[in-house]
């Protein structure tokens, strides 16, 4: 039996696609223990997890910030005897960590990013490759084999225990109550960055005509803050749609997003949590583009909203760009229509009526 360290920091659609992976492997491998080296708050997404997978807190926000705070923590973790370090992140603190414990005879593998293929990806040109870059976890996936282990073809979504369901139906019967009768639709109109966030505008109108429709109960996913604020007055403009940003822990969220018979989101954190318990998502994909790699795990090609007519895009790989290769930053914000959303939503609702 070997105890492996599996690192990921941030960000929460990786963490996420990740713990997807890192079930499957854990029960494929029962022989050997697996501990998720995170960031306090992410630790809740590893809902029910394998007995031999358990999560392992370390805080870059405060104590273990500074090179001091890091260094204690690496000589903690030379204190838990793990046997191999798998470093999926590969960024300055994770090969600190890695080193660290290498000079202690600790065997280690790292991520190996596709540095050159994403530049490709990006470069400023009207007629640029477009071919679509190996799956983020299918390069976490590359790790856990170069380490030696058993890793399965292919990584279906978590299970929720029915108990924590029954739990989730008592605590929040109010957020079940369509289910069956209405298509429950989950909108998560928010992202990291504002190039990467679709035009609030048009998502209104998307979601008004959704409305209208009357077969849809729409339920509205985003952080606390000014996402919360926005989310609320959107409530109560719409009837039939609920904001839910700020009011459930990752754990209540996953277990809410399995419930949904789809979601939209822009490329961003809730794709991937959908993903995580098996929900169909209709994404997003604005500066950014799924050839990079970042698509949830299971999710169509076919299902990614993109606007059309900029054969610049796309502008980044994370959506953290300055500027926009068309010179007009955020035009593909704004440059697909609401019916582009609405039509795959409208069809998914004529099948759901007609069984």
């Amino acid at each position: 039996m070997a105890r492996y360290l599996v690192i990921r920091l941030s960000a929460i659609g990786d963490v996420a696609m990740l713990i997807q992976l890192l079930y499957s492997v854990a029960r494929t491998n029962e022989q050997h223990d697996f501990v998720l080296l995170t960031q306090p708050f992410m630790t809740e997404l590893l809902l029910d997890p394998p007995d031999n997978v358990e999560a392992m807190a370390i805080d870059v926000r405060r104590e273990e910030r500074g090179v001091l705070g890091l260094m204690r923590y690496a000589r903690r973790l030379r204190l838990e005897r793990f046997d191999a370090v798998l470093d999926l992140h590969d960024v300055l603190r994770t090969k600190f960590l890695r080193s660290y414990l290498h000079l202690f005879g600790i065997p280690t593998k790292h991520l190996k990013k596709p540095r050159q293929e994403r530049r490709r990806l990006v470069q400023n040109s009207p007629d640029k490759d477009l071919t679509p870059l190996p799956p983020m976890w299918q390069l976490y996936r590359q790790v856990f084999i170069e380490a030696g282990l058993s890793v399965p073809e292919s990584i279906p979504p978590i299970d929720i225990h029915p108990l924590l369901m029954q739990s989730f139906e008592r605590l929040h019967p109010e957020l079940l109550l369509h289910r069956g009768s209405k298509v429950r639709l989950g909108v998560a109109p928010f992202a990291s960055t504002p190039a990467k966030t679709y035009s609030p505008e048009l998502m209104k109108q998307a979601i008004r005509t959704l409305v209208e429709d009357g077969r849809f109960e729409i339920l509205l996913l985003g952080g606390k803050g000014k996402e919360a604020e926005t989310l609320s007055s959107w409530e109560q403009e719409f009837e039939g749609v609920h904001s839910i940003a700020g009011k459930l822990d990752f754990s209540e969220e996953l277990i809410l997003l399995s419930t949904l018979d789809a979601v939209v989101s822009m490329d961003s954190a809730n794709m991937h949590l959908a993903s995580l318990v098996g929900t169909r998502v209709l994404s997003v994909w604005c500066c950014t583009h799924p050839a990079a790699g970042f698509l949830g795990i299971g999710q169509r090609w076919e299902d990614c909203l993109q606007p059309e007519g900029l054969d610049r895009r796309p502008c980044s790989i994370f959506g953290d760009n300055k500027r926009c290769h068309s010179g007009d930053n955020f035009l593909c914000s704004r440059s697909m229509s609401p019916d582009a959303l609405t039509q795959p939503l409208l069809e998914l609702a004529d099948g759901f009526t007609s069984n």
